[in-house]
């Protein structure tokens, strides 16, 4: 708590007396909703330490937290993403500290201020979150045949294919700010201790054989899971979601498409036995439809038994429901991509798999830009996880 106490009291000092005003009144208000606000009695005409006191007080380790929230609430953005990454740096080891040391499940995973939506000037964090191995090693002990079992001692290890197509044939088609939505994926999953194998730019045919030959790899056998992420326009085509090649056309070349089923096809234990009983993750951003936009810019092998089920182990998370349009920020890039970095950068030290994707789903239904007949919410796929799939970051 000592350095926690030190990060926010430093922060502070840098504020004029007008600027440390507004902020002693964001406290006092309560920062945001669900957020128990300070007597303003305890913070008028108290110095900076003294504030700073109180909030450690009264909201032990989220101290650090609402102190971020408060700065960008008075506009101090880059001070709070100063801090919020300094905070990084210790928390981990308090938050171990503070956990009991017996029981893994203590760790608290739903606490409301982790489902807030992003802010409008998100920007991705600076690292991920990290489990200390005495976490890993508990939990394992104590729900080993519930949880996928990590081959590395310290991380998660295996491949994960990245397709984005950002620039089409028809020029109109162009999906601005999908690159960034590429960079901050390559960045989650290589500091996940993942391979990445990134295409871009691929026609529906293309995107097949990237799958097919993904599915091939050697390193898959030395593995213990693996991530598919796929980006690009979407459709819903035959009744089945689509991705649209780079060039498709709806009235000259409607054939340019890669069906998303075809992955679990390319994965599954006949065509990718390398990959038996491991978890998949499928990552799809896309539009699954037309219905409804109105925002920014559319995204249209074990031996126990001789026989193993065909399709196990998978799940896919879409950025979207059935028929409906994807939003994507042509500065920032999708909102679903957005929320995903941020989600597994905060909670991949301490939830599994469908945990995370869950707090993005909450996180996303709460956020005021999609508002009235422009709603985007994800939706998980085609599950056949039979355990909990922890990501367990590195140190």
């Amino acid at each position: 708590m000592e350095d926690i106490t030190k990060l926010i009291t430093d922060v502070l000092e840098e504020l004029v007396e007008s600027e440390l005003k507004e902020f002693k009144r964001q406290l006092w208000m309560g920062v945001k909703k669900g957020v128990e606000a300070i007597p303003r009695g305890k913070l008028e005409n108290k110095d900076r330490q003294d504030v700073v006191d109180y909030m450690v007080q009264h909201y032990s380790m989220d101290a650090g937290k609402i102190a971020v929230q408060a700065l960008r609430s008075i506009k101090q953005n880059e001070r709070a993403n100063r801090l919020e990454s300094k905070l990084l740096e210790v928390q981990p080891q308090a938050q171990e500290n503070e956990q009991n040391p017996e029981d893994p499940q203590s760790i608290n995973t739903s606490g409301s201020d982790e489902l807030e939506p992003i802010q409008s000037d998100w920007q991705r964090p600076r690292g991920i979150i990290n489990r200390f191995q005495e976490f890993k090693t508990r939990l394992l002990y104590a729900n080993r045949d519930d949880i996928y079992t990590p081959v590395s001692r310290t991380q998660r290890k295996g491949l994960a294919l990245l397709i984005t197509n950002i620039l089409f044939a028809n020029k109109q088609d162009d999906r601005a700010g999908a690159e960034r939505d590429e960079e901050n994926m390559e960045w989650l999953l290589k500091n996940l201790n993942f391979m990445v194998i990134k295409y871009r730019n691929l026609t529906g045919n293309e995107i097949s054989r990237a799958v097919q030959d993904f599915s091939r790899r050697h390193e898959h056998q030395d593995a213990d899971s693996t991530f598919v992420v796929i980006m690009s326009h979407g459709d819903r085509i035959q009744n089945k979601d689509a991705i649209l090649g780079v060039n498709y056309n709806w009235l000259q070349n409607r054939n340019d498409v890669y069906f998303v089923e075809d992955t679990f096809s390319h994965l599954n234990s006949v065509n990718c036995p390398a990959l038996i009983d491991k978890p998949k993750v499928i990552l799809i951003q896309a539009c699954r439809g037309g219905q409804l936009g109105g925002v920014p810019v559319k995204d249209c092998v074990p031996e126990s038994d001789s026989w193993v089920h065909k399709e196990k182990d998978f799940v896919c998370f879409m950025s979207t429901m059935p028929d409906v349009v994807a939003y994507r920020d042509e500065v920032k890039g999708s909102y679903f991509i957005s929320y995903i970095v941020d989600v597994f950068c905060s909670s991949a030290c301490k939830d599994h798999i469908m945990e995370l994707f869950r707090k993005v789903a909450a996180r996303m239904e709460k956020d005021e830009r999609f508002r009235r007949q422009a709603k985007l919410l994800p939706c998980i796929e085609r599950t056949s996880l039979v355990k909990k799939f922890y990501l367990f970051p590195g140190q």
